[in-house]
């Protein structure tokens, strides 16, 4: 085996029901309460069966779905559960590649020997450690492929759930296409509008589409459909990538009073941009994401993402969309802290100023440095389009360059 692929299905609500047990069997939704101007981040598939999906307001949602219980969308807690899992397979692989929250890619290759256990016990012993690490139903899949490893973990994990956990899946060298063709074609990493197609045509599993001629595939479904085929017979070159380590800018404050109203919460908030942007990591960077966080007294932690339309690094304008995203808040309890975590640096951000339309002085030096240029040169280097015959059907005769200037 090559590859291997860790597989936590609907992470967010699967961690809230570890956290609740009473939860098990219940319509969850994660995002917000249904007063909120948010949408659903995840839902659990009794919600999905009620019509619920990714993306759903949530006052949509409580329509379609009144007895769901709502969860607030606690990205803190869950990037660092999901970190503590990515660092343990760090201490198993030299090379992890992070999908999602709960779904990493990660080679294997060789490992196995390296400690004296076959490629099953080594699985065996990384899965157990994790889900001890993490109390969460794991499933892993190992194969040649990327793509045979990943289909392997979702399989299997969707396959045994309900009757035990979720384990580990070895797909054997030479049978990557057999292991490939009894399984339905929604492992396929393809666009729903080929899967909904896939389904009219009446091609239910892998093996289906595999057995399919290449050129009909290609012809029917694109670039797409040609992906799909080749996976489909177990032909893989995709490749692990690690992630390059973001650099991220916390800073955090615990609030002199518990405080409910808005007022307070937007003035720590304007203090903790400003001290966040004053560090020395910061300078000649601008943020993309801004992650704001509020702890309650009740011990719950609320989050929200902004994500900037351009890079900035204006405190007045992050806190311009925040405030908005504060006044709407409808605190259950007090809060006590406040927090935010900048990411996402980039290098300045800037914009082409319109060369022409800058006042007359701008234009005297632009008409100065055309001047030197042609003096230098010793004939015109810039020249401007006028229209000369733009009645003629020859293109050439339309237009003409003038030299600027003359």
């Amino acid at each position: 085996m090559d590859a291997a692929c860790l597989y936590i299905a609907n992470f967010l609500v699967t961690l809230a029901r570890r956290d609740n047990p009473h939860l098990a069997g219940r319509p969850v939704v994660v995002g917000g309460s249904p007063e909120e101007h948010a949408q659903v981040t995840a839902c659990s598939p009794e919600a999905a069966a009620a019509g619920v999906a990714v993306g759903t307001t949530l006052r949509r949602a409580l329509a379609l779905c009144p007895n769901a219980v709502f969860l607030p969308l606690q990205e803190t807690m869950a990037s660092a559960e999901a970190a503590k899992i990515n660092d343990r397979l760090r201490d198993h692989s030299p090379v992890v590649e992070v999908i999602a929250h709960g779904h990493v890619h990660f080679e294997v290759r060789g490992l196995a020997r390296l400690v004296g256990l076959d490629d099953a016990a080594y699985l065996a012993d990384l899965h157990e450690a994790v889900s001890a690490d993490s109390g969460l139903p794991i499933s892993i899949g190992a194969a040649e492929g990327v793509f045979t490893a990943h289909a392997a973990a979702v399989a299997n994990y969707f396959t045994v759930q309900g009757s035990q956990a979720p384990s580990t899946v070895v797909v054997p060298p030479g049978e990557t296409r057999a292991f490939l063709a009894r399984l339905p074609v929604e492992v396929l990493p393809v666009s729903p509008l080929m899967h909904t197609r896939l389904a009219l045509f009446g091609l239910e599993r892998v093996g289906q589409l595999a057995e399919l001629p290449f050129s009909a595939v290609q012809a029917q479904f694109g670039h797409e459909g040609a992906r799909a085929w080749e996976l489909a017979n177990g032909r893989d070159k995709a490749a692990i990538l690690p992630a390059r380590e973001e650099v991220r800018i916390s800073e955090e404050i615990e609030l002199p009073a518990p405080a409910s109203l808005s007022e307070p919460l937007i003035v720590g908030t304007r203090a903790l941009v400003q001290q966040a942007l004053n560090r020395p990591e910061m300078r000649s960077y601008t943020v993309r994401r801004l992650d704001w966080r509020l702890g309650m007294e009740s011990g719950e932690q609320l989050t929200r993402r902004i994500v900037f339309r351009e890079p900035t690094s204006d405190p007045a304008r992050m806190l311009l969309v925040l405030r908005g995203k504060i006044e709407r808040l409808q605190l259950a309890s007090a809060a006590i802290s406040l927090g935010i975590t900048l990411s996402g640096l980039c290098s300045e951000y800037g914009h082409q100023a319109n060369l022409w339309q800058t006042g007359p002085r701008r234009r005297r030096e632009l008409l100065d440095a055309i001047e030197q240029l042609t003096a230098r040169e010793g004939g015109p280097q810039v020249y401007r389009i006028v229209e000369v015959q733009p009645w003629s059907r020859i293109p050439e005769r339309q237009l003409a360059l003038i030299a600027f200037g003359g």
